[in-house]
């Protein structure tokens, strides 16, 4: 999976190259945390952006050129590589080519025609900014798109990344059921997915199993047991969604209603959310 560069959130350009290293330094850290979460590998920068100017008087060439913290240097180099914002295949590129997008909010700081929020939509991947302005903060950005060939301008939204904890927000959930529930195949990808951070996830042979098998007979039933297991972080005993019991007698094992028939059964020891069973009903042993 990958980001996609946001270039006009470098507008309005940094004031010193110092503010430019605290932007960047910001999105080296969210997106060493979207890889570590959820296995983002890569940002799309557009290909030029060596060109892009940095502040008034320096380009972003020039600016990595003097900056003295090597590391830094490094990091940022080996983000710039590609694939680029521009290199679409056939059909992506003729959906970008063929419209024209806009942000329609009046408060963006910048009115250019932008490149990489309309190249996130078609790709389905979310946009990354930098914070160079509280615009550029907003989890969903606005765009129009018009086209001659459309009766209608179209309205959509681009979901947009700018710290570390915009990736717990109810908006980059929404992107991840969507965008990355399709692709769960492996126990690895469930709990990248899951990205539980009070609990460890792990994953039995038999849920997984059955689990696929959901997604295979009724895709609905699957995205809704999803949402349950989530909800095992913040309701794991009590409250929250599907009817959640706490068995008695069974010490930390419990259990969310997905249908008439069948519950998500789990249990939570030492920190751990094992997830058991989502067929049948109280399948622990």
């Amino acid at each position: 999976m990958e980001l996609i560069c946001n270039e006009l959130s470098f507008y309005p350009l940094a004031n010193s190259g110092q503010e430019a290293e605290t932007y960047f330094r910001n999105t080296l850290k969210t997106f060493k945390k979207c890889k570590d979460k959820y296995g983002f590998t890569h940002i799309r920068f557009p290909a030029d952006f060596y060109k892009q100017n940095i502040t008034a008087a320096q380009t972003l060439i020039e600016w990595l050129t003097a900056i003295s913290n090597k590391h830094l240097k490094d990091a940022i180099i080996a983000l710039l590589r590609p694939p680029f914002t521009d290199d679409l295949k056939g059909d992506e590129l003729e959906a970008f080519y063929q419209s024209e997008y806009k942000i329609i909010d009046e408060e963006a700081p910048i009115k250019d025609n932008p490149i990489g929020l309309p190249v996130a939509y078609i790709l389905s991947c979310p946009a990354i900014s930098f914070n160079t302005h509280s615009f550029w903060q907003r989890r969903k950005i606005c765009l129009q798109k018009t086209s001659a060939s459309e009766a209608e301008n179209l309205k959509f939204h681009v979901y947009n990344i700018c710290f570390e904890d915009d990736l717990t927000k109810a908006e980059f959930i929404e992107w991840t059921h969507a965008s990355i529930s399709p692709l769960i195949n492996t126990k690895d990808a469930l709990i990248k997915y899951l990205a539980f951070t009070k609990y460890q996830a792990e994953i039995t042979d038999d849920f997984m199993e059955q689990l696929l098998h959901w997604k295979e007979k009724d895709y609905k039933v699957y995205k809704h047991i999803l949402l349950l297991m989530r909800d095992v972080q913040l309701h794991p005993f009590t409250g929250g969604m599907g009817q959640t019991e706490n068995l008695k007698n069974r010490g930390k094992e419990a259990s969310k209603r997905i249908t008439n028939s069948d519950r998500l059964s789990y249990s939570i020891v030492s920190d751990t959310a094992t997830f058991i069973a989502c067929q049948g009903h109280y399948k622990f042993h």
